[in-house]
């Protein structure tokens, strides 16, 4: 194996790796050309460098492609990423085993099956168990930072549609109706390299929350810090999510007790007067895009606590699902396969109802079995625990109410 070790080489490598995704928009040969190097470097480099690479680029998967209706190039790296370094035998990966055989069973049981989707889910946990072992040593801040700047990129990527750069065939542009005037400009809310904003800010959320991580353990300056998080706040306010923005607010409260633990009180107060600011100055229509956002939150009916308008209609496709596992018991139970089709068109917006809905009450057992299984290696791992610690698998745990992301790349990265 190849050793990169360098992170000027490694850098570099993800520069141009960027910029053959990107002008793979225009002419399919430059991601052709990417892929190639991504596979070279699984076959050849070390798995640690190879694994920030995989990092680095997850976020432009959906414009690695031959064409916007082609599968991801990042889901067959992602196949071979996992077979050449699985480990076995080791009781997660024989999880997944069984836990593959079940998707595959329920699929065939339904009279239908999605090798694409297959592939993605099972290979999304074999490759956490892949990676979560002893034979690889991940430098988090490495880890971190490869999926941060990743982050930055695919979104600066995003605003350059263009006749050469053809982004929005592949994403589309999401629309936000409802809060505007009759005759006046139309506002679509920015979803980077992603089809969907909500599921856009999932990445910038996570991204925000690893800087703090640094910033707490003295790894970077809050000047770094505040540096790399103001684009990715930025981008977050496009996206004009209301779960974004609470989780923007959330962050606010990590942050603070972040610098309440280091005993940073100036910093505090700053943080709070600073925020003070910029919500005066959001209500008083300052600023367009953050009272945009308040806006929609004190939307009539959301204001007066309709639950469905508070969650942007999701409460009655919750409702919708419910119904049906009360009506489905063996549905239930078994799961309606991944192949199924979803109920009257609508998803759940919810990962954990589709867990039940696709894989069933067993096929969620053997899920968190997995998670367990590969989440019991990092208490080995001896350091100072904290709220902090955790701050990445909180986001994510509440986000997934409200988002789908069981068919997603994202998850085990």
């Amino acid at each position: 194996m190849i050793q990169v070790k360098s992170n000027k080489i490694r850098w570099s490598i993800s520069a141009l790796l960027a910029l053959l995704i990107l002008f793979g928009t225009y002419n399919s040969i430059f991601s052709i050309a990417a892929f190639l190097i991504c596979g070279l470097m699984v076959f050849l480099v070390n798995k640690e460098a190879t694994l920030y690479q995989m990092f680095f680029i997850l976020p432009m998967a959906n414009i690695f492609k031959m064409s916007p209706g082609s599968q991801s190039f990042f889901t067959i790296l992602l196949l071979a990423y996992v077979v050449l370094h699985m480990v076995l035998p080791r009781k997660a990966t024989l999880l997944v085993v069984l836990f593959a055989l079940y998707v595959v069973i329920g699929e065939l049981w339904g009279n239908s099956f999605n090798l694409f989707r297959t592939i993605k889910l099972i290979c999304n946990f074999l490759f956490l168990s892949s990676v979560l072992n002893s034979e690889v040593e991940i430098d988090h801040k490495k880890s971190f930072f490869s999926y941060i700047i990743g982050n930055i990129v695919a979104s600066v990527f995003g605003m350059m549609d263009s006749s050469m750069f053809k982004i929005q065939s592949y994403i589309g542009l999401k629309e936000l109706g409802g809060l505007i005037e009759p005759g006046e400009e139309q506002i679509y809310r920015f979803a980077g390299l992603y089809e969907d904003p909500n599921y856009y800010s999932i990445g910038l959320i996570i991204s925000l929350s690893l800087l703090l991580v640094l910033n707490h353990r003295n790894e970077i300056k809050t000047s770094i810090m505040l540096l790399v998080s103001t684009p990715i706040i930025y981008f977050i306010i496009m996206t004009y999510s209301k779960s974004a923005f609470l989780m923007l607010i959330l962050f606010i409260f990590f942050w603070m007790y972040s610098l309440h633990c280091r005993k940073k009180y100036l910093q505090i107060l700053i943080v709070i007067a600073s925020a003070i600011c910029i919500l005066f100055l959001a209500l008083s229509g300052k600023i367009p895009m953050l009272q945009i956002i308040v806006e929609r939150f004190m939307a009539t009916d959301a204001a007066e606590g309709d639950l469905n308008a508070i969650t942007t209609g999701r409460f009655d496709l919750w409702v919708m699902y419910v119904e049906f596992f009360v009506n489905n018991i063996k549905s239930t139970i078994f799961g309606s396969g991944i192949s199924a089709d979803l109920i009257d068109g609508w998803g759940a917006h919810n990962t954990y109802i589709d867990i039940v809905y696709f894989l069933g009450i067993i096929g969620g057992m053997l899920l968190f079995a997995i998670l367990a299984s590969v989440s019991a290696q990092s208490m080995r791992v001896k350091f100072r625990r904290n709220v902090l610690n955790y701050s990445v698998s909180i986001f994510i745990i509440i986000m997934y109410f409200f988002l789908s992301e069981l068919f997603y790349f994202d998850p085990p990265f």
